[in-house]
């Protein structure tokens, strides 16, 4: 009679593995979804307490005569309120910002234009902002402004108006924009944040000769601070700090724009990654421009983005947050076994091979193109006998039919009037080359050219 053995109803140990991994997966879904529901829940406290806080000492605002609504210790206007305070309810710290400028309002005319309000002084802004943490311009926070009227007719107030506005690179305002202006010496300290058409205005600051440091953030946006006049600054800068004049509406325009991230990566002709190679890149908005020493020496720019770099062991560096604007690369390592040809892509529009372009708000991909001194290679620049000035689009026919394997290769010049051979490996066979150039309107041109090594050779043509 056959022996039957019952299968065991236990489980394997694959099995128990699974579930506990099942098991796992839910327990962390669970927890993370808890803790994000828990971060939510802090945040709406937080949020209600600060409101309530802002409300309270805005009402102690209002308990106060017109005279008596300032900033205390300010050299604008001077007052019972403090700039800063901070306060603890629940455990937990809140920071109190304050702030009080004068609003010439569009109701009565405005400063300097048609019709003209001698007195912009309006009315009192009150801005309240209530943070859980310490810093003016936080994202965590809560904000309540209020204006207060003079008891009578608005005050005739000395000193002038300061307007800031923020600008794109296409001349259009920039919206919420914080706007930090700083007068140490008359004890003026304020936080503001630009309207609709990317400004603020101040009226009825004290007069002052470039002593008003202003400085501009905004996430995502490229940071701008005024800098000291010449001779205080070594360069005349292109945002030196700013005046206030009496009477007068001084206007102070800022341009900036969106943050973009490089890719910068150096290669050979073939697309190969050549590592370690050090450079200078510089460029963007410009910081200023150097003094004339002697007088008929030009001007050079300053850029705020100028850093030596390395592109390391993979052939590239990553630099984020950069500016809008032209850059410049740089290698002058004489003793390289590289030549430094061209960027790709290049800035074509001004025939320059060392610059290129950075849109605002882009991801840049950037290449330094090299030429190696040891490989028997040929670059050839097809120029303007008359100009001297590059010809894009230009055949180029490079060849040798007597050599053992024939060379016969034709390539098409590019905005700078360059092509290079090879176009892949092998190497060039070391021999004597006949080089053949035709261009639209130009006279067909024969050359020839020894190649040994890395070779030069620039070829001019003659308009028809």
């Amino acid at each position: 009679m056959p022996i039957f053995k019952k299968k065991s109803d236990g489980i394997t140990i694959v099995e128990v593995l699974f579930i506990l991994f099942i098991f796992s997966l839910i327990v962390i879904s669970i927890y993370s979804l808890f803790a994000k529901g828990n971060k939510y829940i802090v945040e709406a406290k937080r949020k209600t307490t600060a409101v309530s806080i802002a409300n309270e000492r805005m009402e102690i605002v209002r308990s106060l005569n017109y005279d008596q609504i300032g900033i205390s210790g300010s050299g604008y206007i001077n007052g019972d309120i403090p700039s800063a305070d901070q306060i603890t309810v629940g455990g937990q710290t809140f920071y109190i910002f304050s702030l009080v400028a004068y609003i010439d309002d569009s109701y009565d005319g405005l400063e300097g234009e048609d019709p003209n309000d001698d007195r912009p002084a309006d009315y009192k802004r009150v801005t309240i902002k209530v943070a859980w943490e310490n810093n003016p311009n936080s994202k965590k926070s809560t904000t309540i402004v209020s204006d207060f009227a003079p008891p009578g007719v608005e005050e005739n107030i000395s000193g002038g108006t300061l307007v800031v506005k923020v600008l794109n690179k296409d001349s259009q305002g920039i919206t919420d924009f914080n706007v930090h202006i700083i007068n140490t010496d008359l004890s003026i300290d304020e936080n503001l944040v630009t309207d609709s058409n990317g400004g603020i205005s101040l009226p009825g600051l004290p007069v002052d000769g470039n002593d008003y440091e202003i400085s501009i953030s905004k996430n995502d946006y490229f940071s701008i601070n005024t800098l000291p006049p010449y001779p205080i600054s070594s360069f005349l800068p292109v945002y030196a700090h700013a005046s206030v004049t009496d009477g007068a509406k001084n206007i102070f325009s800022i341009v900036t724009d969106r943050v973009s991230d490089l890719t910068l990566s150096t290669k050979d002709f073939f697309g190969e990654d050549i590592p370690n190679v050090s450079y200078n890149l510089k460029g963007g908005i410009r910081m200023g421009d150097t003094i004339d020493d002697p007088p008929d020496n030009p001007t050079e720019p300053i850029y705020y983005y100028n850093e030596n770099l390395n592109s390391g062991a993979g052939g590239e560096n990553e630099i984020d947050d950069i500016s809008y604007g032209d850059y410049i690369f740089t290698f002058s390592d004489a003793v390289s076994e590289y030549e430094f040809v061209k960027m790709i892509p290049s800035n074509a529009t001004v025939k320059d091979k060392t610059r290129f372009y950075v849109e605002p708000g882009c991801e840049v991909e950037q290449s330094a193109v090299f030429a190696k001194k040891s490989i028997n290679s040929i670059l050839i620049t097809v120029l303007d006998s008359n100009e001297s000035s590059p010809i894009e689009g230009a055949s180029v026919r490079l060849y040798n039919l007597s050599l053992p394997e024939p060379y016969d290769v034709t390539l098409t010049t590019d905005e700078f009037g360059m092509v290079y051979f090879p176009e892949n490996m092998p190497e060039l066979a070391a021999s004597d080359y006949n080089i053949d150039v035709q261009a639209d309107a130009y006279t067909p041109k024969t050359d020839i050219s020894n190649i040994s090594g890395y070779t030069k050779k620039e070829v001019l043509i003659d308009l028809i």
